[in-house]
């Protein structure tokens, strides 16, 4: 610190001496400048217009100003007669003095003299002229020498040196007096802390009281605060190491030690309260009793947590997103029952008039009817297994896109579904926009029409009527309208589902298998287009797609 401070001052006051110096060297040498102009303004009052214009003239006129240098020129600057120098002939039109004296009538300059190898100051006038002495026009200048800037500097600097000198002496002495009366009472009280091994120190000074009763209690809580930083650092740094989702460290339900920022948001955790899942969750609360590691799955908002909890010292919760693990577990599982359900019934009926049909006894008549009732439901296994197939065939569908009319593909698929129409008394209204085109791929639209086209025959009322209407622009839109069923609640949120069908009397007639919404849902999601169903029971349900454009 003391010879921080010293510096410090040493380095600011010698830094303003020489700033000064240099100052003052600036302002005396500018005093000297104007001085010299003026001395030579009057020396120029000497000059004898009568006089003769010569070389002896000139030197008798710069003896009479204490040895100045005279020259004399013409108008346009050519030396006629030169006091310092033999320079007769040679030309000064570029010299600044003489310039301003030619446009001017006088001019001054401070330069160093190529002639004379010196620095001066020089003023030139232009002369009147007269009869038998100078020519008019004719230049007089007159010059004068002039130490430069750093010769006066180079002549102060004996004197700078006496009073850096002096600077360094009182430097010292202000860093020793300052650090002495400063450092000393801080100095001591720091050897007492760090010889006092934890004890109370004191000092006399009423300005460094606080500090020391401060650190009076740092000494009486370090010992035990270091011990428990320690353990905790270890802990945190074995969980961090780690950690892959929510983590919670505990003793208790009210003392944590760490949890991190996802824990906290799932517990909904409050700073410095216990968490309320440890007590109000009966089922963790008895295993936390018990003292027992358990894990246990729990729903939060719309998704699946597993909290495994590993007790001992200190207890663990690990909480794990498993959300898309337990939905591809319901879903295979769903998956399985459902085909197995739904291929169990034709094999059933396949396998027993298969039977009967070899045993012999079923007379001839029936054989045939029970034949065709095999032949049904071979083709009705036929398509559920078509249909599995396809719905599969999707995802590593990789074909490219072309452009695709729907307005024409309407037309082309409408024909077929007039039978079924005409057998339920449907009346169908199309209001069908003319070239209405979307890129995609026309089996993939075929599959979506005829899917859409059928629920609305299938699940529509005896007399009832069909809407499709097609709107083109930016997002062209598709809506297929019936007067059915409609839709519940509970069949808005699960009829894209895969085997799910609505009217469980209809489950399988005509080929349906709960898996043409699921295919169009399907379709629809990976092309970037928006599904929309909109239903109310025992009124009817409309399904509207917008051919949203692909993006990128």
């Amino acid at each position: 610190m003391r010879k921080r401070i010293l510096i410090v001052t040493l380095s600011v006051t010698v830094l303003g001496i020489l700033i000064l110096s240099l100052l003052f060297t600036d302002v005396f040498y500018r005093g000297a400048v104007e001085s010299a102009e003026k001395q030579l303004k009057t020396y120029g009052n000497f000059f004898d217009v009568s006089a003769p214009f010569t070389q002896a003239e000139a030197e008798k006129l710069a003896e009479r100003l204490d040895a100045s240098r005279v020259t004399y020129m013409s108008a346009d600057g050519t030396v006629v007669a030169d006091s310092a120098a033999e320079v007769e002939g040679e030309t000064r039109e570029d010299r600044s003095e003489v310039i301003a004296a030619i446009a001017e009538g006088e001019g001054f300059s401070v330069r160093r003299s190529k002639t004379v190898g010196e620095n001066m100051v020089y003023y030139c006038f232009r002369t009147e002229g007269a009869a038998g002495g100078a020519p008019a026009g004719a230049l007089v200048r007159i010059g004068l020498p002039l130490s430069s800037e750093i010769e006066y500097f180079v002549d102060a600097l004996p004197t700078i040196v006496w009073f850096l000198l002096l600077d360094i002496l009182c430097c010292l002495i202000f860093a020793w007096v300052a650090t002495s009366g400063i450092l000393k009472p801080v100095e001591k009280l720091t050897k007492e802390v760090a010889t006092s091994s934890g004890g109370q120190v004191s000092t006399k000074y009423p300005e460094l009281k606080p500090i020391a009763k401060l650190m009076n209690d740092m000494n009486a809580d370090i010992g035990e605060k270091v011990a428990k930083i320690k353990e905790d650092n270890r802990i945190e740094k074995l969980v961090l190491d780690s950690m892959e989702h929510g983590i919670v460290i505990f003793r208790d339900a009210s003392d944590l030690i760490l949890i991190n920022k996802t824990a906290a948001r799932l517990l909904e955790y409050e700073e410095n309260e216990p968490i309320a899942l440890f007590s109000e969750d009966r089922e963790i609360a008895d295993s936390l009793a018990a003292g027992e590691s358990a894990s246990f799955y729990r729903t939060i908002g719309e998704k699946d947590y597993n909290f495994r909890f590993t007790l001992g010292e200190p207890n663990v919760l690990l909480i794990t997103d498993v959300t898309e693990s337990m939905a591809a577990a319901r879903s295979k599982n769903e998956f399985i029952a459902n085909v197995t359900h739904e291929m169990n019934t034709p094999l059933t009926s396949i396998k027993g008039f298969a039977e009967l049909i070899s045993s012999g006894t079923v007379p001839p008549e029936r054989a045939e009817s029970m034949a065709k009732t095999i032949i049904k439901q071979s083709d009705r296994l036929a398509n559920l297994i078509r249909s599995i197939i396809n719905f599969s065939a999707i995802d590593s569908d990789e074909l490219p896109d072309y452009e695709v009319n729907v307005s024409e593909l309407i037309g082309e698929l409408i024909g077929a579904f007039e039978p079924k129409l005409r057998k339920k008394d449907i009346a169908l209204r199309l209001d069908i926009e003319q070239g209405v085109k979307v890129m995609s791929r026309r089996e993939r639209l075929v599959e979506i029409l005829n899917n859409l086209i059928s629920n609305g025959i299938r699940y529509n009322k005896e007399g009832g009527s069909l809407d499709i209407s097609l709107t083109g622009g930016a997002s062209p839109r598709l809506t297929v309208r019936d007067t059915g069923i409609g839709l519940s609640e509970e069949d808005k949120a699960r009829i894209f589902d895969r085997f799910y069908t609505v009217d469980k009397s209809h489950n399988g007639a005509g080929g349906g298998f709960g898996l043409g919404l699921a295919i169009v849902k399907k379709l629809c999601r990976r092309a970037g287009w928006t599904l929309k169903v909109d239903s109310k029971l025992g009124e009817g349900t409309a399904f509207t797609v917008e051919f949203c454009p692909k993006k990128g």
